[in-house]
């Protein structure tokens, strides 16, 4: 499930022909106007400040208008009503999705390069996460050695950022042992902590970015359209979320390699590219 935050997220959002009404309405005959989108959200029109409250959790129907695809969204959280011009502006977040709603939301929001590139900047790696359940899996082998490949990169990743945890200790305990004054150990120990701390989250996110890719790509759809469309939605996540040494050390896993000699090879590539 996707987690967000109760205050709406400022990132890039964008008009879109699109309209939305309650999960039953398969018609679309109480339908209200979409107004603009992002990975996480969408806006529409009401008329009467009283239809939903703040905080009202929504099951609706979504009709993109360019091409007339029909998905369903559950969970959708309404944040705020917004007066304007006699009209009012209803903000909703996306709480959670499953790897079909995703893929179809995606095309909503991502219908050209720029809008692509826009978006993407501002996304967070929690967006392209879905729920499991409802979410059908690849009938392709080729996938699951794909997922598999990512999955063996996020175990590999994870214990080498275990090493790293332990090399920490293993300098703060150095530290306290060195003849030093208090004072000066205390500087010591500071400066370790900063910098355990700005990897700390990098560590994080380099793990959960293996471990997405490799259930995106095990969710991968059956028919040609949705397949091809789900392999963009991969390379707009590889592109934002894996830094260049993943990018490398998951070319190299292709080339036969181990998780952990893909990365190492990957480290070492990237240091002699830089000298």
């Amino acid at each position: 499930m996707i987690q967000l935050d109760l205050e709406q997220r400022q990132s890039s959002r964008f008009s879109r022909p699109f309209c939305v009404t309650d999960h039953e309405d398969t018609e679309f005959a109480l339908a209200f106007d979409g107004f603009d989108v992002n990975l996480t959200g969408l806006s529409f029109w009401v008329d009467e400040p009283d239809m939903f409250l703040p905080s009202q959790l929504l099951s609706i129907r979504t009709r993109n208008e360019q091409t007339d695809e029909v998905y369903c969204l559950e969970g959708v959280e309404v944040i705020h009503l917004r007066e304007v011009s006699g009209r009012y502006l209803c903000g909703c977040h996306i709480s959670q999705v499953t790897s079909g709603q995703l893929l179809a939301h995606h095309r909503l929001v991502m219908t050209d390069e720029q809008s692509a590139l826009v978006s993407m900047q501002d996304s967070e790696l929690s967006e392209f996460n879905f729920v499991e359940e409802g979410s059908k899996l690849s009938t392709d082998e080729a996938d699951f050695q794909e997922a598999s490949m990512a999955l063996n990169l996020a175990v590999a990743q994870s214990e080498a950022n275990l090493r790293e945890v332990e090399s920490f200790f293993d300098r703060t305990a150095k530290i306290l042992t060195l003849p030093l004054p208090a004072a000066a150990k205390l500087i010591d120990l500071k400066e370790e902590f900063e910098y355990f701390k700005s990897h700390v989250k990098t560590m994080n996110e380099t793990t959960l970015a293996f471990a997405t890719l490799a259930k995106l790509l095990a969710h991968t759809p059956e028919g040609a359209r949705d397949r091809q469309a789900w392999k963009t939605l991969i390379s707009d996540f590889e592109n934002r979320f894996l830094s260049e040494k993943q990018q490398i050390a998951y070319d190299f896993m292709h080339q036969g390699m181990s998780a952990g000699e893909a990365i190492r090879l990957a480290e070492e590539y990237l240091s002699n590219q830089s000298h």
